[in-house]
Parts: structure tokens; C-alpha cells; sequence
């Protein structure tokens, strides 16, 4: 009986073990899993600093310093055009088809009134009447047209009354006071930049240091519907008589005042593999930090700058593209 007992005894103290083993190894699976096997957050920001270089005597001889300057970038629009003397073929053109219109509409009238007073003595039958009053219709239609057509031109009630009056063409008889003048032809898109009045300069190739100065006197209404131009009519001033009809000429017009901003060199900006634009900054004109930056207008090698540098900052005006093949290029065999 005792030895019994002992079996019974040692067979409980040896399944006590193996459940504690079991909870200890089931206790052990839930701490949870192997920080090794757990994949990188790629979606934690970058703590990376931007580029910098620092470069040797003979590398800076390689580039330029210089500080971030105001620059004054014009506000032009560029286009090309013909010199003419005289006045405007289409106002020549207009005051002619009213001039012509105003006799004819006179003409039928007086027609009309003789063949209503035959009606009434039977010489005309009425389909010659209706024959009269229909011309007569047509004809005041086309006067209207005309005189509408010549007030696109900007000219005004008096002067088509006159040119009614006396059946004058003051266009064709120099008596509008524009010797010399250009025409151009304007891009749609620059097209509600043009106002009347704007300066232009004026350039020909038979002097190219000479600029020959003008303004914007007529805005013609309607657009080329195969080109998508406007045509402007500049007045140009040419004391000394260089200019001669049919010279191809250049015309920037002046659109807005000058705008003010910072700029550097366009040598001084990189344009990076992503499309960002950058430049080098430096304070002891030895280290360099690259720069993120947004550009704007360019002008005479001029860059503006509308984010990313300050006025009087010290950076790279020549040689940018220098120290980022130091930095980036790939290694050659």
C-alpha cells in the first residue's frame, strides 16, 4: 500500500511540471512578434538635410558668388508687323464703300419718288414700283452697314457726317494726321493686355541700333479667324525719314510698368532630375547648401525667384550645374 501511495504521488508531481511547462511556453508565443520580421514604415517623414558641398580652391575657381539682386522685369508683349506710310488701307477701304453707298442711296431714293409719281398716272406698272422700293430698302441697308463699318474704325459721327456731306474721302486725301505708322499682328493670348495709348518701341532691321518710339493708336475689333491675331495700329515717330513702306519691323509694347522682384543669373539655377528647380547657397563663400526654389519670369539671363531666396543672399550665379555633377553625377569607368 505504501509503495502505492508513492506512484500516485510521483505521477502528480511529474504532470504538475509538464502543465507549468506548458504555460510557460504559451506565455513565452505571446509576447508578441519578432521586432526583426516587422516591415519599415515607409510613410515616417525623412529627416534628411539638403545637400551640401564644400569645394576646393581650384573648384571655386570653377564658379561664380554673387547676391540675390532686384531686377526690374518689363512687362511687354513682341510682335512682328510692316511699316506703312499714310493712312490705313481698310479705313481707305471703308470711307470709300460709304462715300459709294451714300450716292447710291441717294440715287434709288430720287428713283422711287419719280416712279411713285408715275403710278399714280399709270406710266409705271406696279411691279416697277415694287422693283423701286425694294432697291431703295436694299440701298439705305447698305448705307447703314457702311457708316457702321467705318465707326468700327473709330471714326467719329462728324466725320462720317462729313465724308456724307461732301462725299470726300479724308483717308485717301492724307487728311488724318498719320504719316507713318506699323501694324501688328497680336497674339490671342496677349490680346486684352493691348490698350490704346501703351508705348512701343519699334525696331527694323535696315538699323538695328536704332529704336524708333510710337504708341498704340487703334485696336482693330475682330480677330483673324485662321491666325487667332489681332491687329493693333502703332503710330511711330521717324524725324530723320529712315522708315520706308513695307519694312518688316518689331514691335514690344509696353503692357504693364516694370515688376519689381528678386532674381539671379540663370546659370545659377538647376533644373533637377524631378522638374524641382534649385540653387547653391553659401554664407563663407566655401560650404554650399543646395536650395529648393520657384521660378517665375526670365528676362535678359535673369531668373526670378518667388520662393526659396532673400535679397542680398550670397549664392551660385555661375556654375550651379558645377557642384551638382560633383554631387550627383554618377561614376564614371
Amino acid at each position: 500500500m505504501e509503495f502505492l501511495k508513492r506512484f500516485k504521488m510521483a505521477i502528480f508531481a511529474g504532470g504538475a511540471g509538464l502543465m507549468l511547462a506548458t504555460v510557460s511556453l504559451s506565455t513565452g508565443c505571446e509576447r508578441g512578434p519578432d521586432p526583426a520580421a516587422t516591415p519599415p514604415d515607409d510613410s515616417a517623414p525623412s529627416t534628411s538635410s539638403p545637400p551640401t558641398a564644400e569645394l576646393s580652391g581650384d573648384q571655386l575657381n570653377a564658379i561664380k558668388i554673387g547676391t540675390v539682386e532686384v531686377y526690374a522685369f518689363p512687362r511687354e508683349v513682341e510682335s512682328i508687323g510692316s511699316i506703312f506710310f499714310g493712312e490705313d488701307p481698310s479705313l481707305v477701304q471703308a470711307e470709300s464703300t460709304l462715300a459709294g453707298a451714300s450716292a447710291a442711296e441717294e440715287l434709288a431714293s430720287k428713283v422711287l419718288a419719280r416712279a411713285q409719281a408715275l403710278y399714280e398716272t399709270n406710266g409705271v406698272s406696279l411691279a416697277e414700283l415694287d422693283q423701286d422700293v425694294a432697291t431703295e430698302k436694299t440701298s439705305k441697308a447698305a448705307l447703314k452697314a457702311a457708316r457702321d463699318a467705318v465707326r468700327a474704325l473709330n471714326e467719329t459721327d462728324a466725320q462720317i457726317s462729313q465724308i456724307l456731306d461732301t462725299g470726300k474721302i479724308p483717308a485717301a486725301q492724307g487728311e488724318h494726321s498719320s504719316p507713318k505708322w506699323a501694324r501688328a499682328n497680336i497674339d490671342e493670348d496677349d490680346s486684352p493686355s493691348i490698350q490704346l495709348g501703351q508705348p512701343v518701341t519699334v525696331r527694323v532691321a535696315a538699323f538695328p541700333k536704332r529704336i524708333f518710339d510710337g504708341s498704340v493708336s487703334k485696336i482693330y475689333p475682330n480677330l483673324d479667324s485662321n491666325t487667332h491675331r489681332m491687329a493693333v495700329r502703332v503710330e511711330v515717330t521717324d524725324t530723320n525719314d529712315y522708315l520706308r513702306v513695307g519694312m518688316l519691323a518689331t514691335m514690344t509694347i509696353e503692357v504693364s510698368k516694370p515688376l519689381e522682384a528678386a532674381a539671379i543669373p540663370a546659370n545659377g539655377v538647376v533644373r533637377e532630375g524631378d522638374g524641382t528647380m534649385t540653387a547653391w547657397v553659401t554664407a563663407d563663400r566655401r560650404h554650399f547648401t543646395q536650395r529648393i526654389i520657384t521660378t517665375g519670369l526670365r528676362e535678359n539671363g535673369e531668373v526670378q525667384v518667388l520662393s526659396g531666396l532673400q535679397p542680398g543672399e550670397l549664392v551660385v550665379t555661375d556654375g550651379a550645374v558645377f557642384i551638382d555633377n560633383i554631387l550627383f553625377a554618377p561614376p564614371t569607368d
